[in-house]
């Protein structure tokens, strides 16, 4: 056949799509300021062979299927200098714009009429339903075939995959009520053996509503059996099991300098290194750190408890819990450097909840924990014909064998009592507080409003003893409609956007607020890398129930930050038929220390590698099965 090479070679090709050129060269320029040349470079050459390939099968299947090809190209627009060839029938070229591509066929265009193209056997109009079918599916084909040979090489040569552990469980998720600890391993979830983290949650995403996926894992050395119905949350499209996968002791790498391994305001941003060095640097490993069991409280290596996963995440957690109220001395060794380098020491000192100066109202008991102590008590949570119990007041023995209760009256109470404020937020701060004092009386004596015949009537539920077995997990309100978890009843309730109470002379009190305020919506402010406060422009409307995740979201912005104006949190009211906006900034409590130090971790991963070729075909096939499954959902 003929080859000739067509007029894209002209002198003139410059000028005639100059504006063109030009739209594309200002497009460009915006990408690689925001980008890295590097990876630019490297996502076009990928995306630009994958087009070739899915292209590619179009053609073929129009060639083997006797169709008049008329143009190949990659790309659209106008053919590159050069980069355009007629060989035989058909036009090949590499055109001006590299985000596409075509094949065009005789009697594919859509709406054209030819009279020449309806009598071509050739035509694509002409061919049959099943040949038709086969050349527009071809492309879709090829990239799952390419997809299946890459990821078939790649696992012969070792993949870094998220293990399918569990390092925070959503409060109230299909996982927090089953009772899985953080830490656990999922091990098999249908017929699905020993899976990655990433393959969890394409099965979760397809399950109907009613259906319960077997689920094997592994914890602390013992297995477990479950059948667990992931759950659609309020404002998801998929049902999930609500779990969040593991991270190593790495700190983020980002390559930008206004990027760092940590949130900006938080007290890890203020730490230095003891020989007056940096603080935490992109690319550090945490190597060891303050050992709260050791009485001198050394500084001891970080290493994974019996049991653990050997990440050593879970040891490096519990000390956060343990010391949330000291200073904690990290060991890192910073990127780069040898394992036998001498580590540099940097000290973080403890933050603490900023106190609004108002307790929220009490919502109802949203999820129960299988087989919890509060499961055997009896109390009834919240469900589509159950308003669930409410709790108004909750009692235990201290250490010291006075009793504590914490009410939101004075009924019921006896005069030997210390009594607080039944606060929901910091509830749960104050059971963990009592649990860890060990005392000798272990029991949680309940007190709830439960409504029965439009009628509410208020019951002492039985005793329920504690299970310093959920001591350690991590299970806080991260998603908007999450309740507040008592691990250790394994109950979880919501907390209403009501203002209950409001501390006189408090930040609430100062900047207006009054009890049974209804907050309607919410801005926060911002504090950036460069120390600059920006406030939220838009007003974030909020449910009733949202107020738990609110404050999480509230505590973690910028928690040691002393510039002004990195706390205020905006609040729009409803009282009585107005509609009021003020501002309310939060003090530091001393008496509730945070865990959180503001580090920015990278995700733990593990190799997935091939034995053989076979191995690798089977890996690569259930990778090409999840990675289609996910598209599809």
């Amino acid at each position: 056949m003929d080859s000739q090479v067509t007029s894209t070679d002209e002198p003139g090709w410059i000028k005639q799509h100059g504006v063109t050129l030009a739209i594309i060269a200002g497009v460009t320029a915006v990408i690689l300021w925001k980008l890295y040349f590097v990876d630019v470079l490297i996502a076009a050459g990928g995306l630009g062979f994958i087009i070739f390939i899915h292209e590619l099968g179009h053609f073929l299947a129009a060639k083997a299927c006797n169709v008049h090809v008329k143009t190949f190209s990659i790309g659209f627009g106008p053919a590159l200098p050069f980069c355009s060839h007629q060989v035989g029938e058909t036009t090949y070229k590499l055109a001006l714009v590299p985000l596409g591509g075509f094949v065009s066929m005789v009697g594919q265009e859509d709406g054209v009429v030819d009279e020449s193209e309806d009598t071509d056997p050739r035509s694509y109009r002409n061919k049959s339903v099943p040949q038709r079918m086969l050349i527009i599916s071809a492309g879709v084909i090829m990239n799952i075939l390419l997809a299946a040979v890459c990821f078939i090489a790649a696992y012969k040569h070792g993949v870094q995959e998220k293990p399918a552990i569990a390092t925070h469980i959503e409060p109230g998720s299909a996982a927090w009520r089953m009772g899985l600890h953080t830490g656990t391993r999922v091990t098999k979830v249908g017929s699905w053996v020993n899976p990655v983290f990433d393959d969890i949650r394409p099965l979760a995403m397809s399950a109907q509503k009613g259906e319960k996926l077997e689920v094997s894992t592994e914890y602390a050395g013992t297995t477990g059996n479950y059948a667990i119905e992931p759950l659609r949350e309020e404002g998801q499209p998929f049902p999930v099991f609500g779990i969040a996968y593991p991270k190593s002791l790495d700190l983020q790498i980002a390559r930008r300098e206004t990027i760092t391994p940590y949130a900006p305001g938080s007290a890890a941003s203020l730490a230095k290194a003891k020989d007056d060095g940096p603080g935490f640097l992109a690319g550090d490993k945490i190597v060891a750190m303050t050992d709260p069991f050791d009485p001198k409280r050394w500084v001891t290596p970080i290493v994974p408890k019996p049991g653990d996963p050997p990440y050593g995440y879970f040891e490096y957690q519990r000390r956060l819990t343990r010391l949330a109220n000291e200073s904690i001395t990290f060991h890192v060794r910073r990127h780069g450097d040898p394992d036998t380098a001498t580590p540099a020491e940097i000290v973080v000192t403890p933050v603490y909840h900023r106190d609004l100066g108002m307790r929220m109202r009490m919502g109802p008991v949203a999820a129960v924990r299988i087989g919890s102590p509060a499961a055997q008590a009896g109390i009834a949570e919240k469900t589509a014909t159950v308003p669930g119990d409410r709790i108004v007041a909750v009692e235990v023995t201290g250490a010291d064998g006075k009793i504590i209760r914490f009410a939101s009256d004075d009924k019921d109470a006896k005069t030997s009592a210390v009594v607080r404020p039944l606060d929901p937020i910091r509830l749960p701060f104050e059971l963990s507080t009592w649990a860890a004092s060990n005392p000798t009386d272990k029991s949680v004596r309940v007190t709830v409003l439960r409504e029965k015949d439009h009628q509410e009537q208020r019951l002492s539920l039985p005793p329920m003893t504690w299970d310093a077995t959920y001591d350690n997990d991590l299970s806080t309100p991260a998603s908007d409609h999450s309740p507040l978890p008592i691990s250790g009843l394994g109950l979880a309730y919501q907390v209403l956007a009501v203002v209950d109470a409001v501390t006189p002379g408090g930040a609430a009190e100062q900047a207006g607020i009054k009890p049974n305020d209804e907050i309607k919506f919410v801005k926060f402010a911002n504090l950036k890398y460069d120390d600059t406060v920006e406030v939220g422009k838009k007003w974030q409307e909020i449910k009733p129930y949202y107020w738990a995740s609110l404050d999480h979201l509230y505590q973690q912005i910028a928690p040691a930050s002393t510039v002004e104006g990195s706390h205020a949190f905006g609040l729009k009211i409803k009282r009585g038929d107005e509609m009021l906006e003020v501002s309310v900034t939060g003090t530091p409590d001393l008496t509730w220390p945070l865990e959180n130090r503001g580090i920015f971790l990278v995700d733990a991963t593990e190799l997935q590698q091939a034995s053989s070729a076979g191995e690798a075909l089977t890996m690569g096939f259930k990778r090409t099965q999840r990675t289609i499954r996910a598209t599809y959902l």
